[in-house]
């Protein structure tokens, strides 16, 4: 008779593109016949993570991504600017989620998920655990800057990764016995110290708050993933990197190979 899984939780941490290792982790835990109890994402793990959770079809998720990692599907993306709030208003990516996810809410969904949010007003987290999942999604990529603030009542929403890189404890409070944190930030450090422009040194100045907030908010993790994603050296669009870094699937799954033995001790 086989042992009873303990309830394992996903937390998939932001990480622009490099999220699209987070499809390797979830398909290689299925491929082990590991069953996934819950989900909290940040940012772009807030993306892949939501998908799966709505589809249940790892497959399926990975060739949307495919289908819409072009030129033509980023352009139509970003193509509502909104220069006074945001480079750009986002709606239509999220137009593009919910051509998917079919007007899916939250709550409805077979494996528990939340997004993490950040209220700009306030400066709280915000718990995106009900309501419209697109909508939760595209309030969880909202990067400061290029897209607007996302409306929700009184609050206007940002990025996950601004103040939750990692949400281990969202994730454990939502009923996970066992908590895997995907960080995606492994190889951002050291960085070449040649060419460094003023607009590098601003982008990578607040890749180094996020490395150290990535570190605390892990840090309760039963255990800690980070796939070996090759960097270019240089700054790399947190949107554009989907259409031309569709190699690091493989990286999530390469490490959920190498620590499958701990992941089975963990959860049996």
């Amino acid at each position: 008779m086989k042992q009873k899984q303990k309830k394992l939780g996903l937390a998939l941490g932001s990480g622009g593109w490099r999220a699209l290792a987070h499809l390797g982790v979830i398909k290689e835990l299925l491929n082990n016949d590991i069953e996934i109890s819950y989900i909290a994402g940040s940012s772009a793990g807030a993306l892949v993570g939501g998908m799966y959770s709505a589809l249940l079809d790892i497959n399926q998720v990975e060739e949307i991504f495919r289908q819409n990692m072009n030129y033509r599907s980023l352009l139509y993306a970003f193509s509502d600017p909104r220069p006074a709030r945001g480079i750009f208003r986002g709606d239509k990516m999220e137009e593009i989620f919910a051509h998917y996810l079919a007007g899916r809410r939250i709550e409805d969904l077979k494996i528990p998920f939340c997004a993490m949010a950040c209220d700009l007003i306030t400066g709280q987290v915000v718990e995106l655990k009900k309501g419209s999942l697109s909508k939760a999604i595209h309030a969880s990529i909202t990067v400061p800057f290029v897209l607007e603030p996302v409306k929700r009542g009184k609050m206007r929403l940002i990025d996950g990764a601004s103040a939750v890189p990692v949400p281990v404890k969202t994730v454990k409070q939502m009923g996970a016995e066992v908590v895997i944190a995907v960080n995606l930030q492994k190889n951002q450090f050291p960085m070449s110290n040649d060419k460094i422009s003023a607009l590098r040194t601003v982008l990578k100045t607040s890749q180094v708050m996020l490395h150290h907030l990535a570190k605390h908010t892990q840090k309760d993790a039963d255990l800690v993933l980070f796939p070996d994603i090759k960097e270019s050296g240089e700054y790399s669009n947190p949107f554009s990197g989907f259409v031309t870094r569709g190699d690091v699937l493989s990286n999530g799954q390469a490490v959920v190979k190498e620590n499958i033995e701990k992941i089975k001790e963990l959860l049996y």
